[in-house]
């Protein structure tokens, strides 16, 4: 295994209002993922780890963003992971049914530290009372085939799920410690 020095984070969408901003619902996709971004970073840089905000705020279409923000990726030279903060929709559940609908992380191939971060990212989540949605390899998703470093996408949680919005809601602070835990606890065993 190899010790994360450097990162990239991005929310994975334009901001809220413009073409391509993401879901919103009970959350906002958005507003949500910026600020997960923003505090992973700052938690890692306190932890001494190197992490670069490679959000994009004014793309022209989705494709746009997305090449937007993979080249923003893979200029920071000598990353070890890029992780691109997203919200999941599609669960409909606007009065809660008592199920969370959980957490993903998505990558091309559930291979060497980028699986075993991805496996640890849904752990983390799911001591937290998230559901682990697990690890999903996804080959047709732009980010994750444009960038030259390992990367991973986090589904955070469902936009239009009562349950998932209580829970993430109740301290969202917790989700971005969890994903900090996660890349501390890999580097522990390095």
């Amino acid at each position: 295994m190899k010790k994360i020095r450097k990162v990239t984070v991005h929310a994975g969408h334009n901001p809220s209002g413009k073409i391509a901003c993401g879901a919103s619902d009970l959350l906002d996709e958005s507003t949500e993922a910026r600020y997960i971004t923003r505090k992973i970073i700052k938690l890692l840089k306190k932890k001494g780890i190197k992490a670069v905000n490679c959000t994009v705020n004014n793309g022209t279409s989705q494709g746009d963003v997305l090449r937007k923000i993979c080249a923003k990726c893979n200029a920071v030279a000598d990353a070890d992971l890029h992780i691109s903060i997203h919200f999941n929709s599609g669960r409909g559940d606007k009065k809660g049914d008592g199920r969370i609908g959980g957490t993903e992380v998505l990558l091309t191939e559930n291979v060497a530290d980028k699986g075993d971060i991805a496996m640890r990212i849904c752990n983390q989540m799911e001591h937290l009372g998230f559901t682990s949605r697990g690890v999903k390899t996804r080959t047709n998703l732009y980010f994750l085939n444009h960038t030259k470093a390992p990367a991973i996408l986090i589904e955070t949680c469902f936009v239009d799920d009562k349950d998932d919005y209580m829970l993430y809601t109740s301290d969202r602070d917790d989700v971005v410690r969890a994903i900090v835990k996660t890349i501390l606890n890999h580097n522990k065993e390095c």
